[in-house]
């Protein structure tokens, strides 16, 4: 699901929703992904709609976030050469609790 072009696909997403002044929202597997949470929040990403499960962990994550640092990274992670090292180039900038 962290496939660099993917993420590439999201980040052009919202790039385009913020120039029309539109949000964009994520659901499912993905928004609920802690691993995830930095990165869509980086690429623009404005709303995670995730399990009632899950609300809370993802809420914590989200405002222990830096949204510039978030933005930062993000982008680095575009030009990476797979999901594999999204993930690892993820675990160790935001590693998991």
């Amino acid at each position: 699901a962290l496939h660099p072009a993917l993420l590439r696909l999201i980040a052009q997403t919202c790039a385009g929703a913020a120039r029309h002044g539109r949000w964009v929202g994520v659901c499912g597997a993905l928004a609920s992904d802690p691993l995830a949470t930095p990165v869509l929040v980086g690429l623009g990403v404005e709303e995670l709609s995730v399990g009632p499960n899950l609300v809370g962990e993802i809420k914590t994550r989200v405002r222990q976030l830096d949204a510039a640092e978030c933005r930062r990274h993000a982008q680095a992670l575009l030009d990476l050469g797979s999901a594999r090292a999204v993930r690892d180039a993820c675990l160790q900038h935001w590693p998991l609790a």
